[in-house]
């Protein structure tokens, strides 16, 4: 099951979809697929470097 991360919030959590509005901060935003798929990061859970680098962390610092 892939895991998404909430533009506006950066809210994770694991799902086969995503819902219309994060449940963390109510907001209508996008989610990115920041699933593992890679062996660096053993091929599950979350990948760290694409949590740190989605868009949701550039504009906040």
């Amino acid at each position: 099951m892939p895991w998404w991360k909430c533009s506006n919030c950066g809210y994770l959590f694991q799902g086969d979809t995503v819902p219309e509005r994060c449940p963390s901060c109510g907001e209508k935003c996008t989610f990115y697929d920041v699933s593992c798929y890679t062996p660096e990061c053993g091929f599950t859970g979350y990948d760290p470097k694409l949590v740190a680098r989605s868009p949701s962390n550039e504009s906040k610092f």
